[in-house]
């Protein structure tokens, strides 16, 4: 990581100095896109060469052996649960009494409306609401 060395003292601002500054990181941004498109190019020409030429393991893995490298196209696999289609199962098969949950929340709206009808606790409900303060560079 380059070191910053301001050319003025931290209480003065330097312009010409800020807009070098500006310049480099603007360059080394656009370097930055530029490798990774063609990262990203690389790894789909590797990827189709793995599907055109290369050995699946037991695993459903694809490998090239390239010697002193070898390339793999790794398989994952992730499950999800497919609530719409158990419950319609549920409900289909009289399934559904025994395996349905009514969980309590709090409606943001119900309490909005409340505070609107009610001015005695608009002040509290606005305490409610946490703000996050985030910055971005932008040039």
């Amino acid at each position: 990581m380059a070191k910053i060395v301001r050319e003025t003292p931290a209480s003065e601002f330097n312009e010409a100095h800020a807009r070098r500054v500006v310049e480099d990181y603007k360059n080394h941004k656009s370097m930055l896109d530029q490798t990774q498109k063609r990262t990203d190019a690389l790894k789909a020409e590797l990827t189709e060469m793995l599907v055109a030429y290369g050995n699946p393991d037991e695993k459903g893995n694809i490998w090239i052996d390239l010697g002193d490298v070898e390339l793999k196209r790794e398989r994952r696999v992730s499950k999800s649960f497919n609530s719409s289609a158990a419950e319609a199962w549920a409900k289909e098969n009289g399934h559904w009494d025994t395996v349905k949950e009514v969980v309590e929340v709090l409606s943001e709206d119900k309490l909005l409306g409340l505070a609107w009808n009610d001015e005695n606790i608009q002040e509290k409900v606005k305490t409610f609401y946490v703000e996050k303060e985030t910055w971005a560079l932008k040039a």
